[in-house]
């Protein structure tokens, strides 16, 4: 008597791929949980979108990895050596179109989802609480607030430090002197470069009262590891207590360096 798979040789096999699969999205979820939790507005609408993102690739995985192990171990690892082959089924144009459509309906929704944290997280209050002018040099940084005559500024570890009001919009115009820098706060969720001879604008709202560290995150030479800078956000009165006391110290903003050039606020 010629001896036949059973059945239960496949609980090894099916096991083993139900737990790959649960340990890959697993996985991604920890990846994902392991981002630093936004403290701006803006950085939480792209966290929400993110979420949604992770949270469909981990379904799609699954659907499709569970399709395949069970066609594999059904039709494999199961199916008796002198059983044939299975049935062929040549064509079903509703199941072709409902395979079509729901990927498309996928793509497009999220397309759509990102269009409008996009243009979101790229809108501009009509009245910021803060305008901050922001240079980057080798190797260092300088924020000055040209509607406050104070100015930040330091170079090298541990940098200078910004502070802002929490709860309102603060307006960035960001440029550089010399070669291309990025701005990075890795708690806003946000980077953006540093060009030289151009002026990048954008709007954020810090909701959290705290302090965030920040780094130049395009390498710009032998002194990158070294342009490092803190936001430190506040509530509103402690923010113009700030400001009073700089303006009582002296500060004031100096001339801006030749290779820096900013725009009226508003300007594109």
């Amino acid at each position: 008597m010629r001896p036949t798979r059973g059945r239960g040789i496949g609980g090894g096999p099916l096991r083993a791929g139900a737990s790959l699969a649960v340990g890959c999205v697993a996985s991604a979820l920890v990846v994902g949980g392991c981002l630093p939790a936004a403290a701006t507005a803006e950085g939480r609408q792209i966290g929400s979108l993110y979420g949604i993102f992770v949270a469909i690739a981990s379904g799609v995985f699954l659907l499709v990895y569970a399709l395949a192990t069970f066609a594999i171990i059904r039709y494999r690892v199961l199916r008796r050596r002198d059983a044939g082959e299975p049935r062929q089924v040549e064509g079903n144009d509703v199941i072709e179109a409902i395979w079509t459509a729901i990927p498309l309906l996928i793509v497009g929704g999220l397309f759509v989802g990102t269009l409008a944290v996009l243009s979101r997280t790229e809108a501009r209050a009509a009245t910021p609480a803060a305008e901050i002018h922001v240079r980057g040099f080798r190797w260092g940084w300088s924020f000055s607030y040209p509607n406050e005559g104070v100015e930040v500024s330091g170079l090298g570890i541990p940098g200078p430090e910004v502070v802002v009001p929490i709860g309102r919009p603060i307006r960035f115009a960001i440029t550089s002197d010399d070669v291309i820098h990025s701005f990075y706060v890795p708690q806003f969720l946000f980077k953006r470069d540093v060009l030289p001879g151009r002026q990048n604008v954008f709007d954020v709202t810090v909701e959290e009262a705290g302090t965030y560290h920040g780094q130049c995150a395009e390498f710009c030479g032998v002194g990158h590891s070294a342009m490092p800078f803190t936001v430190r956000a506040v509530p509103p009165d402690e923010y113009g207590a700030w400001l009073a006391s700089e303006r009582a110290a002296g500060g004031s903003t100096p001339p801006v360096s030749p290779g820096a050039t900013f725009l009226p606020v508003g300007s594109p």
